[in-house]
């Protein structure tokens, strides 16, 4: 039996898609015997692009199911079948993503149908859903829709299945790891399932190949070794062995990835991996003054890197708010929302860069000594980021509140980190966003518990 699924996704940054749309044909390899149709809440806005692209909008999701809702019907359908797609590392990655929120490791035998295509259907102009379709006469009405699509896909299915008549698929294909699920790291990153950290994939002389971080080492993992793309296939045949390192802590992921990516330069990252941050706050010179721009990074290093334009927007806003200015006297023209105040000619506005760059790292960073405490590696732990004097100094685990108020016992638990822009800008992503708990030594009397 194959399970022929189609997803609708917000889009993003792996890791970060939402399902909004699932359609699921149960095929016995001549017929439909089955299906299931619908759209998903996801709980996290849709991107405009997104909801161009398929018409799906806010609120034709209001009252649909969340995904938690749908999920036993999901495995229930698909348990014993085949997974199929157009393209299905894509949505398989994103269904156990979601199955991974809620702690259910969803496994299946997986067949994607564009390397079948390109063994069984040679010399087509390209082998995308749509122009595979054409080409072949298949119907494929509501294009960019879940149901429309794997309907479509069931029928190139049929045609591919007619064709193998050495019957590879079920006699190779569907028993390679791409297939199965299983490569030879299975069984050690098993237990991976939502661990929080990054990662590491060596070759037989002991040389790192690739560092990675995620929230969920073992579906990230499974990534490089389940893909068929030329360099995937480069990479698993020269990787050895593989280490994770849990952090707990996806800053402190964050944080690691950065400084081993920089000292290591392994051959198989992409120069970007190092930068998850690519926007930048810079200070303007105008008629009306110092205002900030936000943009992407090119040459010109920023005074902070943002994760997005609308990131860099929020918080200097929140400087803006703090010190009472009109967001007219922070931002260039073009940043500033329609209905903000006009701008409040204060005295105290800054009058350089120098001053407007100072006033920043005031909002971000407050004086003296102050933790900020994050998840950690277990119940019970948490991993501390030490800042004295807007001066991101290191890390350590801690467990006992005495750990967080003794602050010379602290610092000498610290592991120390490079003095790095980049990563002070990691930690105020994190600090700004409300995603941390701030505690003074010595001051605040309890340690939360996760």
């Amino acid at each position: 039996m194959y399970a022929v699924i189609d997803l609708e996704a917000t889009g993003g940054k792996p890791g970060s898609e939402r399902i909004i749309e699932v359609a699921i044909f149960m095929f016995d390899g001549r017929r439909i015997v089955d299906q299931f149709i619908t759209l998903v809440r996801p709980e996290v806005p849709i991107p405009p692009f997104v909801q161009k692209l398929t018409g799906i909008r806010e609120h034709d999701v209001r009252t649909a199911p969340r995904f938690h809702e749908i999920a036993k019907r999901i495995v229930q359908m698909t348990e014993g079948a085949v997974f199929v797609a157009h393209n299905a590392p894509f949505d398989y990655r994103i269904l156990r993503e979601e199955f991974a929120r809620l702690g259910y490791d969803y496994e299946r035998v997986v067949l994607d149908t564009i390397p079948l295509a390109e063994r069984f259907l040679p010399g087509m102009p390209a082998y995308g859903l749509s122009t595979l379709c054409t080409e072949l006469n298949i119907a494929h009405t509501r294009k960019h829709r879940a149901d429309g699509d794997a309907r479509a896909t069931v029928q190139l299915l049929q045609l591919l299945l007619e064709k193998d008549r050495d019957k590879y698929i079920e006699g190779v294909y569907l028993k390679q790891p791409a297939a199965t699920g299983k490569h030879k790291f299975s069984d050690q990153i098993a237990r991976y399932v939502k661990t929080v950290g990054i990662y590491y994939l060596f070759n037989s002389d002991g040389r790192v190949l690739y560092v990675g971080k995620s929230d969920q080492l073992r579906v990230r993992i499974d990534r490089h070794f389940l893909s068929t793309s030329e360099k995937a296939l480069a990479l698993q045949a020269e990787v050895a062995s593989i280490r994770v390192e849990e952090t707990g802590s996806l800053l402190l992921a964050d944080i690691l990835e950065h400084v081993e990516l920089k000292k290591l330069k392994p051959p198989y990252n992409q120069a970007k991996d190092k930068f998850r941050l690519r926007f930048g706050l810079f200070p303007i010179e105008t008629e009306e003054g110092v205002l900030w721009d936000v943009r992407g990074i090119r040459r010109e290093p920023p005074v902070l890197q943002v994760d997005s334009v609308a990131d860099g927007v929020a918080l200097l806003s929140g400087m803006a708010e703090a010190r009472q200015w009109s967001l007219r006297d922070v931002l260039l023209p073009r940043l500033v929302p329609d209905r903000a105040d006009e701008a409040s000619q204060t005295a105290d506005l800054p009058r350089t860069l120098s001053e407007a760059a100072e006033a920043l790292e005031a909002f971000l960073w407050p004086e003296g000594v102050v933790v900020y405490l994050d998840r950690g590696r277990e119940p019970g732990e948490k991993t501390a980021f030490w800042v004295d004097g807007g001066r991101f100094v290191g890390y350590a685990y801690v467990r006992l509140e005495q750990e967080v108020h003794d602050e010379a016992r602290l610092k000498n638990r610290l592991t120390l980190l490079p003095q790095q822009p980049y990563l002070r800008s990691l930690l105020a992503e994190y600090v700004h966003s409300g995603r941390l708990q701030q505690v003074r030594p010595g001051i605040f009397p309890t340690l939360e518990e996760d």
